[in-house]
């Protein structure tokens, strides 16, 4: 019994290898390039969207303290002002659906911050979550 492959075996064997290198070099160029590409787009939804909750939680506060039109009006406009967030998640759904990790995500997102100012107390100010 020959344990020898035919040609044509053969060839759909070197097939099926060249493939799985292909697909295991080309993935890293692949995430590598749909960063570069929606950097700036993911970058400009993630401040929008962090701006957006940020004054959403300091309209609540307001009401909380004081429940007057004019804050109510203006809690009113933040809440308007989260559908940035609904286009930012639509971003991270398509970007994830496209081969992005969530390490990768959150990558892009510290990138947006940093580009924005480069500074420690933007960072803090984006971020903070005041009572």
């Amino acid at each position: 019994m020959s344990w020898a492959l035919p040609l044509n075996s053969a060839k759909y064997v070197i097939a099926i290898f060249v493939g799985i290198a292909i697909g295991i070099v080309g993935a890293p160029i692949w995430r590598f390039a749909l960063i570069n590409i929606y950097q700036e787009d993911y970058g400009e939804l993630t401040y929008l969207c962090d701006s957006a909750m940020r004054d959403q939680y300091i309209a609540r506060a307001r009401v909380r303290e004081d429940q007057n039109e004019r804050a109510i009006d203006e809690l009113r406009s933040s809440q308007i002002a989260l559908i940035d967030c609904q286009d930012y998640d639509m971003m991270q759904k398509r970007l994830t659906l496209l081969g992005l990790r969530p390490n990768e995500l959150s990558l892009m997102r510290l990138r947006s911050i940093e580009g924005r100012n480069g500074q420690l107390d933007e960072v803090v100010r984006i971020h903070e979550i005041r009572d």
